[in-house]
């Protein structure tokens, strides 16, 4: 069976949401995090989203 205990739950995964379940796992707490909106995927350029600013095309 699961274990469904959470030391902390955070609602919304939002940029606020989701850097406090960010700091609270990075402390060591289960946490849970739950969001009522669409699961939106990842476009094909994610994988290229972090680049440097220099690596990115110039559109100039």
């Amino acid at each position: 069976m699961a274990d469904n205990t959470y030391d902390a739950i955070v609602v919304g995964s939002g940029i606020s949401g989701g850097w406090a379940a960010k700091e609270l796992t990075e402390k060591g707490l289960k946490v849970l995090m739950l969001e009522r909106g669409e699961d939106i995927p990842h476009g094909p350029g994610y994988v290229k989203a972090n680049r440097e600013l220099w690596e990115m095309p110039h559109r100039g």
